[in-house]
């Protein structure tokens, strides 16, 4: 049975809770924080410390900071407004129960919903990524059928007309012609 922890300090403003909670020796690395809306809980065997807030706190931005043997919490209020207690009073057993167990439920949902959240933006690029190599792949198919069809046509042509200076000279003499107004006589 754990060991329950009751000598922490704490302070508010009408925005924060500032939580100080001794480790009393034990370890970091052995020391478990789970803290959600309504619920803190820090479990250092053989010692345990629960909190039923008394009110929701952002357990989004809420911090943790451990050091000096120490945890200093700052835990964001919803709303902002002072605090009679930090945790709710007059809770039975049956109570906490329901309260850690939606707790757990909470953070659950919230965790599979940030997993199937990055799953969905990894979805996402590799989509985007396809779709990119989709139209290089395009691009690069089109480039090669204007390639293979230019040599295509290369191979219908003479060996003289394949030659730049004979199609050069053949441009001036079209030009020639043009410009005299003969016509050019046509191979038979």
């Amino acid at each position: 049975m754990p060991l329950q922890v009751s000598d922490y300090s704490w302070q508010q403003t009408k925005t924060a809770v500032f939580l100080s909670l001794p480790l009393k020796g034990v370890c970091v690395r052995d020391t478990d924080v789970f803290c959600t809306e309504n619920y803190l809980k820090v479990n250092f065997p053989p010692f345990l410390f629960e909190a039923f807030l008394y009110a929701p706190i952002d357990d989004e931005s809420s911090k943790a900071k451990i050091g000096n043997d120490t945890i200093v919490f700052t835990l964001y209020k919803k709303e902002a407004a002072m605090w009679e207690t930090l945790s709710v009073t007059g809770v039975d057993k049956e109570m906490m129960q329901r309260i850690r167990e939606k707790s757990i439920l909470q953070a659950q949902e919230r965790a599979k919903e940030a997993t199937e959240a990055k799953a969905a933006a990894k979805r996402e690029d590799q989509k985007y990524a396809l779709s990119v190599m989709m139209k290089w792949l395009h691009k690069q198919a089109e480039a090669r059928r204007a390639m293979n069809t230019d040599i295509a046509e290369l191979c219908d042509l003479k060996e003289e007309e394949k030659n730049p200076e004979w199609l050069k000279d053949k441009g001036k003499n079209s030009v020639l012609l043009r410009a005299l107004n003969v016509r050019p006589l046509s191979p038979s």
